[in-house]
């Protein structure tokens, strides 16, 4: 791998951790055109594989941060949410292999921009406490992050964060902490399957183990680690309405980017 790809992947992991503490979005949103252009021979399916493992790593970083900051959240809204999640998953990822590379882009930019324009049209609401969520609220969350893993089996992980600003009962600040729960606890069943299941391409970049490229996750986990102790401090300074607003906008250019990539370039 070349000094200049390495250089790039520890600027993506540093950017990858600041987007995940601050706005929840995971780094899938962020790798998965980067690795598509550093990459552009490599199959989508190991670009998403390989995004996945750097989010759930990434995200395990974050979370020993906001254990330390004592952030409280609803766990069996967690638990409930997470378990749509893993079945939605499962479905998307079995689902990427029938899915051609620019139907998986199109749903992908599709359901990232309309998000973003929720999101940001989204006017700013008394927050309640997490505890009182009713029980509807929490069955739309289910329902809703079972659509959502769908997505993310097939590379989108990025729109559980603003379905989960969507639920009333839900603090800007402990979106964050939701979501990178999530990435973990519903990427684990996908990062079974791509580990696992049998890999029918010749690929010459080393550190490949099933559909995972793991030479690639260590170096963007490592620029992501470095990062973390800033991304908490600046997540501390910044105003929740402002940081929906940033959210969305960067919401839709990463959807413009990856159509552009897409259906442009390609």
């Amino acid at each position: 791998m070349a000094f200049s790809t390495i250089f790039i992947l520890l600027i993506c992991g540093i950017c990858t951790n600041m987007v995940s503490a601050i706005f929840g979005i995971g780094g899938g949103v962020l790798m998965v055109p980067i690795l598509r252009t550093l990459f552009p021979a490599l199959p989508i399916q190991v670009i998403s594989a390989t995004s996945l493992t750097i989010v759930m790593c990434t995200a395990l970083i974050n979370l020993l941060f906001f254990h330390k900051q004592k952030i409280k959240i609803d766990y069996i809204n967690m638990i409930l949410w997470s378990i749509a999640m893993v079945i939605g998953v499962q479905i998307g990822f079995e689902l990427s292999f029938y899915f051609s590379t620019a139907i998986i882009s199109l749903i992908f930019t599709v359901s990232l921009s309309a998000l973003a324009i929720k999101t940001f049209l989204n006017r700013s609401r008394i927050q309640i406490e997490v505890f009182n969520m009713s029980p509807i609220e929490r069955a739309k969350g289910s329902i809703s992050f079972c659509g959502g893993g769908l997505i993310a089996g097939i590379g989108g992980g990025s729109i559980l964060a603003p379905l989960v600003g969507q639920l009333k009962g839900v603090k800007t600040q402990q979106i964050a902490v939701y979501t990178n729960y999530m990435m973990i606890i519903g990427g684990i069943g996908n990062l079974y399957g791509y580990l696992t299941r049998a890999f029918p391409y010749d690929i010459s970049l080393s550190g490949q183990l099933g559909y995972v490229n793991f030479l690639v996750v260590g170096v963007v986990t490592l620029g992501s680690f470095g990062m973390s102790f800033f991304s908490m401090k600046l997540r501390g300074l910044m105003n929740p309405v402002l940081t929906r607003k940033l959210l969305a906008i960067i919401l839709f250019c990463i959807a413009a980017y990856m159509c552009i990539l897409e259906f442009v370039f390609h």
